[in-house]
């Protein structure tokens, strides 16, 4: 559908395919053009056509293609139509309804409609309306399916960046023209820990896994977006889009605070230009009061809402400048109508071309509404659109040429926009629901607390970058996926696992103390790729029989055991339990401890003095007795000898 910007001396051309996908054979086909009467009133018809809900044909025009003789049953056949636009009753200017009807010849031999297809012809010739600002916000991100250490659960977001994908067209169909980037500083850590190699999950264990085959998109993906970054303006947004009503809900305010404190450093470091803003996106375009403060206590400059949370109070009958405060905070409100336009389906060319048009169409009626009073609109689609490469460009191109818009930065049309009174719609119940569920986030900080421990014996705590791995894990772009952020909580979970049992007590057996103390050797490994420091305390279920004193906490090499010997006191006889259970420098336990058993010589010695001394004391008796019995046979023979 030619021209981009349809002006009076130039010629309407339009072309597209038929394909029958009925059974029967039909005759004498032909596509026609319809022209509504007059152009739309308000920018609601244009939904309300869209969906099918208003018929606004009106008759058809001289527009006519050439007759299709003869259309077999499923198969396709080219069509296309011209005719100049003063041939053509557009008698105002405006947005006019346009559709394209089939006719042909069935096998009743009755012509009748065998298809309608309705798009919009914006008619503005030069002079007849002042170009609204237009701020396109273009976000790049991704569901942040990455786990720990490098680990993707799958290769889409290499497919997305690999050519022909859709983070690929986002970041190279812009050129040179005025968008607005809005990036995410999780994508771009992706791509960068993806250019330097990474693994892809191929099974429910973390050790499950093979080497990812997407390192050269991932950089040359990076390379253009940092190409990309020299041409427009960028502003960053909080690190993969928190969930941050429901974390909030959920007693998880650090962790949106975390996610927008570093989100303008970040996205310098990898896009190695300067980003002074962070714009805020929460999910849905409303949030609630306490989740503003939040963003704007932890950094947000700005704050991206739909203009349906605050419409203007009273309603206007036009569309006012999409900028607003909100305590203390600067509010850029997306267009409804332009956002509906980029959700529309771009499955095909024609698909692309008719979500063109009426994106078109929404700027133009905006435009319209006040000819002569230029306007802010801000363009915001969701931030995992996928949209086609010519949708980006023919769009791009028609802006460039039509009088009731031009393309301007976010900054430029904030300073240049006027506030009118708003009124915020409260935070429904129903948004509520859509939020990630109550469950799902306790698994989460579950996880959190076990990954604590590990974190406190660590010499490099951040080095393993668990706490970012908690945003993307709470990323609203799992509200829609809740499969695969189940499998990501899991996966991560296990990692956490992994780690903690890396650092570990490897003695094992039984041990005799000399005596009724003694010392016991104990030795710890650390498999890790830093040191750790690790205390060491015996816990018994008889604690009555244990006396042991904690070891402080020592110093553990990377790769590397140490061996110590803790002092320890047995009471009573008989091998004694004792676990072997490592601690935190805070004293609180950490891993699984091991069992080992302490027998101890004290008591068999005791009992060895007894019977020897029970010995001592019989053989005493019995030389005493011998003794006696001695002495009385003397006696008995000394009285005997006189009588002889």
């Amino acid at each position: 559908m030619t021209p981009l910007n349809p002006q009076p001396g130039k010629t309407l051309r339009m072309s597209g395919r038929l394909r029958n996908t009925s059974n029967d054979d039909i005759a004498a086909i032909q596509v026609r053009l319809l022209l509504s009467g007059t152009p739309m009133a308000t920018r609601s018809e244009i939904t309300a056509v869209s969906a099918g809900a208003v018929d606004r044909d009106g008759p058809p025009t001289l527009a006519v293609s050439e007759p299709i003789p003869l259309l077999l049953a499923r198969n396709s056949a080219d069509w296309s139509l011209k005719l100049p636009f003063d041939e053509l009753p557009l008698s105002l200017p405006g947005v006019y309804v346009a559709g394209l009807e089939v006719i042909g010849t069935g096998t009743d031999g009755l012509t009748q409609r065998l298809g309608l297809t309705r798009t919009f012809l914006p008619w503005f010739p030069e002079g007849t309306v002042s170009p609204s600002r237009l701020v396109w916000l273009w976000p790049v991100t991704a569901r942040p399916d990455r786990a720990l250490d490098s680990l993707q659960l799958s290769e889409q977001t290499a497919a997305e960046m690999a050519a022909g994908g859709r983070l690929e067209r986002i970041v190279n169909s812009a050129g040179t023209s005025p968008i607005t980037w809005v990036f995410d500083p999780c994508i771009l850590q992706t791509a960068e820990d993806m250019s330097d190699g990474y693994q892809v999950a191929t099974g429910p264990a973390a050790s499950q896994s093979a080497v990812g085959a997407g390192s050269a998109p991932a950089a040359e993906w990076l390379a253009d977006v940092r190409r990309s970054a020299t041409a427009q303006p960028s502003t960053a947004t909080p690190y993969a889009f928190p969930d941050a009503t429901a974390l909030l809900r959920a007693g998880m305010e650090k962790t949106v605070v975390q996610a927008t404190a570093r989100a303008a450093a970040d996205v310098t470091a990898s896009t190695r230009t300067p980003v002074q803003e962070v714009l805020a996106w929460p999910a849905g375009g409303t949030t609630t009061p306490s989740t503003m403060r939040t963003y704007r206590d932890a950094g947000a400059t700005n704050l991206l809402l739909s203009d349906t949370t605050l419409p203007p109070t009273p309603e206007l009958t036009y569309t006012p400048d999409g900028f607003a405060k909100w305590g203390g905070m600067t509010v850029t409100l997306a267009d409804s109508g332009l956002t509906a336009a980029l959700a529309s389906p771009q499955d095909t060319p024609g698909d692309a071309l008719l979500a063109r048009q009426r994106f078109l169409s929404e700027i133009a009626m905006a435009a319209a509404e006040l000819p002569d009073v230029r306007r802010s609109l801000v363009a915001a689609p969701d931030p995992l659109w996928a949209p086609r490469s010519s949708f980006l460009r023919q769009t791009l191109r028609a802006l460039s040429q039509v009088p009731y818009a031009r393309l301007v930065p976010l900054e430029i049309a904030q300073r240049r926009s006027e506030e009118v009174p708003r009124t915020r719609v409260p935070y429904s119940p129903e948004q509520r629901i859509d939020e990630l569920p109550r469950d799902y986030l306790a698994a989460v900080q579950l996880q959190q607390r076990r990954a604590r421990r590990f974190q406190a014996i660590l010499s490099t705590p951040d080095g393993i970058g668990y706490d970012q791995s908690v945003m993307r894990q709470t990323s609203s772009s799992w509200r829609t996926d809740p499969t695969t952020a189940n499998t990501l909580v899991r996966t991560v979970t296990g990692q956490v696992s992994d780690l903690t049992a890396e650092v570990r007590v490897v003695t094992t057996g039984t041990f005799t103390l000399p005596g009724d103390s003694g010392r016991i050797p104990v030795t710890v490994a650390n498999d890790l790729d830093q040191a750790v420091s690790v205390g060491i305390r015996l816990i018994s279920d008889e604690p009555a029989r244990l006396v042991a004193s904690e070891i402080a906490p020592f110093v553990v090499p990377a790769g590397r055991k140490v061996s110590l010997e803790v002092e320890a006191q047995v009471v009573g006889s008989g091998a004694l339990p004792i676990d072997l259970q490592l601690t935190t420098p805070a004293g609180k336990r950490y891993g699984e401890p091991v069992t080992v058993q302490v027998r101890t010589t004290a008591y068999s010695r005791a009992a060895a003095y007894v019977v020897t001394g029970a010995f001592v004391i019989l053989a005493f008796l019995l030389a005493m007795n011998f003794v006696r019995r001695r002495r009385a046979g003397a006696e008995h023979t000394g009285q005997s000898a006189p009588d002889s």
